[in-house]
């Protein structure tokens, strides 16, 4: 380094950090690592032990660079790619967030349409930088809570100790200064913990509840900070689970996963600043600081803050539907697991609607066998077929079996999450009849790709209401078992032959007929008794 240790006031730093960052997602290996190499020397000499430190400590240059020229993309189609790095490479997202609110909002119109047509290649690394940011924000908003639960119990603590303080003076203290509201207290009579040493108790006591209301405000931005961040995030990459792209709906998946986990932490950390703001208006009005109250009043501008979770989902909620219709077996099996987190932490009212009118599209991964084809057009007897092709069979079929299988199976841990779970399980009540038939049919069969999940699905569907579980499973079982049926506890009961006459076909079984469908899978007797056995 020839520049030695002035080199960081010679504009060479801030010149040459952001060709550095940007080399660092080169795909040279050589380059890579010669960038990385410099990086870390230059962190050294700056007195940074860690590259991550001199980009924050040089975050407000990066960023400013990279809003330049994200203004002219055709020019500087590397952009991406920096961000991308800044973020993941290096690690630094959370520490920078507030600075990435104007770089997003670019970002947020290089992911619309017109940016996707005029910048086709580089919605894949738009979306990898939206995904850290949304990473970020919910590694600051998982640690919000606990910090405003903590400082709100301190507050809490403090307004306790003052108004017990306050107790302990003289009624007369009251009546010799004039005061006659019992709500309010005579600063100069309360204990010495309170008071200034020097006597100046009320600038004291005015200097302290500033203080403290001053850190109330400072929570309060950086929470909104967060949350827009957040929303930014879901409102650029949301409509983009429409896409056909597995890469970019699994992108996107993340981003909601992380996001909807990160504004149900922000709503949590509003509901602790409520409190404390509510403590803090108490003891300005009990020590009668009118001033302070007011600019209170005036700083305070509450907006949307209290309900932020549930306005999102209901927005990402139709395109997770269409990113199941889309039967990308890949990013279906992902939206289903991002789905049942959504529900788990937004609670199951929110939802029972809605599967009502969309949950068709769900229920319709469970509801036809991958052992069960049809035949293609081709193959009609009225078709014409080359010889040499009769005999040649597609090498996809085994693969969209095994595949056809996991997304199964995704779908059924999705509702064994559900129904096990008493937050969620509402979401299932309004389809139970639905969801346990297809559900019970499943677990019947005994598939082996299918039997722990759907096993599993069946014992959390029993949470719910164990008595339509055992009678669909009952109906199967002594419909094929005549042995050890058990006689009715009354002559006046019917024989469980009666409740459940044995069915004409496959399809008059209970569950049958409460999945709505034929889904071809066969009955297994022994998957039926090891079911019974287990409830």
């Amino acid at each position: 380094m020839c520049l030695g240790k002035d080199f960081a006031t010679s504009g060479f730093l801030h010149s040459s950090l952001y060709l550095l960052l940007e080399n660092l997602m080169c795909s040279s290996y050589q380059i890579k690592s010669a960038s990385d190499a410099v990086l870390r020397i230059i962190s050294a000499l700056s007195g940074h032990p860690t590259v991550g430190e001199l980009v924050v400590a040089n975050a407000d240059y990066i960023i400013d660079s990279l809003c330049r020229q994200l203004r002219h993309l055709d020019l500087n189609p590397h952009v991406p790619n920096v961000l991308a790095a800044m973020l993941s490479y290096v690690g630094v997202a959370h520490e920078i967030l507030p600075l990435l609110e104007e770089p997003l909002r670019s970002v947020t119109l290089e992911l619309e349409v017109i940016g996707r047509h005029q910048h086709p290649n580089l919605t894949i690394p738009f979306l990898k930088a939206v995904s850290e940011i949304a990473k970020a924000s919910k590694h600051e908003a998982i640690g919000m809570p606990s910090k405003l639960e903590s400082y709100s119990m301190s507050v809490k603590v403090k307004v306790s100790n003052m108004k017990k303080s306050a107790g302990k003076q003289p009624q007369q203290n009251h009546m010799s200064h004039g005061i006659d509201d019992p709500n309010t207290v005579d600063i100069s009579s309360m204990d010495s913990e309170y008071a200034d040493t020097n006597g100046d108790e009320v600038d004291m006591h005015l200097e302290k509840w500033e203080e403290m209301l001053l850190k109330l405000n400072e929570y309060r931005r950086y929470r909104r900070t967060v949350a827009s961040v957040v929303e930014s995030s879901l409102k650029a990459a949301t409509p983009l689970l429409a896409s056909v792209n597995e890469a970019t709906c699994l992108l996107v998946l993340n981003i909601v996963e992380d996001g909807i986990a990160a504004l149900a932490k922000v709503e949590e950390a509003y509901r602790h600043e409520k409190e404390t703001k509510e403590s803090i208006e108490q003891a300005i009005q009990f020590l009668c600081f009118y001033d302070l109250q007011d600019n209170m009043d005036a700083s305070v501008d509450e907006g949307n803050d209290e309900n932020r979770l549930l306005p999102a989902v209901n927005k990402i909620w139709p395109y997770l539907v269409v990113c199941v219709k889309n039967k990308n077996l890949v990013a279906t099996r992902r939206c289903l697991g991002v789905v049942s987190g959504v529900i788990l932490i937004c609670g199951g009212d929110f939802f029972s609607r809605r599967f009502v009118q969309d949950g068709f599209h769900f229920w319709k991964l469970l509801s036809t066998s991958p052992f069960h084809k049809k035949p293609a057009f081709s193959e009609s007897k009225t078709s014409l077929q080359l010889p040499y092709r009769s005999a040649l069979t597609n090498p996809e079929d085994s693969i969209a079996e095994s595949s056809s299988l996991k997304v199964q199976a995704a779908a059924l841990n999705m509702i064994a999450d559900l129904a096990k779970n008493k937050r969620s399980a509402s979401a299932l009540e309004a389809v139970l009849k639905k969801v346990s038939g297809l559900v019970v049919g499943i677990a019947c069969s005994g598939i082996p790709g299918l039997r722990d999940s759907s096993t599993n699905a069946v014992l959390g569907l029993s949470c719910i209401d164990p008595d339509l579980i055992w009678l669909l499973l009952a109906d199967v079982y002594y419909s094929m078992s005549k042995k050890d049926v058990p006689s009715p506890p009354s002559v006046d009961l019917p024989e469980i032959s009666q409740l459940l006459p044995s069915p004409s076909s496959s399809k008059e079984y209970l569950f049958a007929q409460y999945g709505g469908v034929s889904f071809g899978f066969g009955i297994d007797f022994a998957s039926v008794e090891t079911m019974l056995q287990k409830l």
